[in-house]
């Protein structure tokens, strides 16, 4: 296990257990929203996002956490030596969206780019 795609809903926990696998196995984890967005919550160029995953796919070992965009999952799914689908009840990926939205207006959500918020506030 070096490549692992961790992939789901949202609210199905996949920021979570990638963590808590890069914890047990030394993998570096990497969030693909931190490589989406930048700081403040303005989406990367589609390009220049695009070259960062191709880049990130030549590696030899990581753990990925999100979708991406649909050019890109295909790509990493193939690279992947391991692939974690996280599928939960519906109600299960609602409860745990709307959690982070409210929790978000107090505390940034962990793993989104920085000074972003769940919800703006303007």
């Amino acid at each position: 296990m070096n490549r692992v795609a961790v992939f789901g809903n949202a609210g199905a926990g996949k920021s979570t257990l990638s963590k808590r696998l890069a914890e047990i196995t030394g993998l570096p984890l990497v969030n693909l929203d931190l490589m989406q967005y930048r700081p403040g919550g303005d989406q990367v160029p589609h390009a220049e996002f695009k070259a960062a995953h191709d880049h990130l796919l030549q590696q030899e070992q990581w753990i990925v956490d999100g979708f991406g965009s649909l050019d890109t999952v295909w790509q990493r799914l193939d690279v992947a030596d391991t692939l974690v689908y996280l599928d939960m009840a519906v109600v299960r990926h609602y409860w745990w969206v709307t959690k982070r939205f409210v929790k978000g207006l107090w505390v940034p959500p962990e793993g989104w780019p920085e000074n972003s918020l769940a919800i703006r506030r303007h």
